[in-house]
């Protein structure tokens, strides 16, 4: 029996409009669920990590800035809890907004994140590589959640 003609270009074209329709899906799912629930109820589901501090910055592999967060020693324990954070996640991260403040005053600090991507997780600490070169870890301060 004579093999199958596969034809390369084709199956990576079909592949590539996949996975963009992928991301598209995840990116309306994940935008509609940040818009609708809280920085804590997203913490609860294993959506987000909150109550964290800068504690280092570096500059790793391709000129990325690297930025270290850890748990906030004022709100005790020095774990990140139970997430489903991954490597390899696309991530924002941002001040986190405190309860008192107006629906204007949160959407402003939404808007002033950083977006990257996970470079590694581990119990007490999550690196995130920012996106772009120019982004560098400075607007961070506070409280912040990923």
């Amino acid at each position: 029996m004579a093999p199958i003609g596969l034809d390369i270009p084709s199956f990576a074209a079909n592949q590539l409009s996949l996975l963009a329709a992928e991301l598209a899906a995840e990116t309306s799912q994940n935008v509609l669920q940040l818009s609708t629930h809280s920085p804590r109820t997203l913490s609860r589901a294993g959506l987000a990590i909150t109550n964290l501090t800068l504690s280092s910055q570096r500059t790793g592999l391709g000129g990325k800035t690297v930025i270290e967060l850890e748990q906030d020693s004022a709100v005790g324990g020095e774990e990140l809890g139970e997430h489903g954070i991954r490597v390899g996640d696309i991530v924002r991260v941002g001040q986190q907004p405190k309860g008192g403040e107006k629906k204007a005053e949160k959407k402003s600090i939404e808007e002033k994140g950083l977006e990257g991507v996970i470079v590694r997780v581990g119990q007490k600490v999550v690196q995130i590589a920012l996106d772009k070169e120019g982004d560098e870890g400075d607007g961070l301060a506070g409280r912040l959640w990923v």
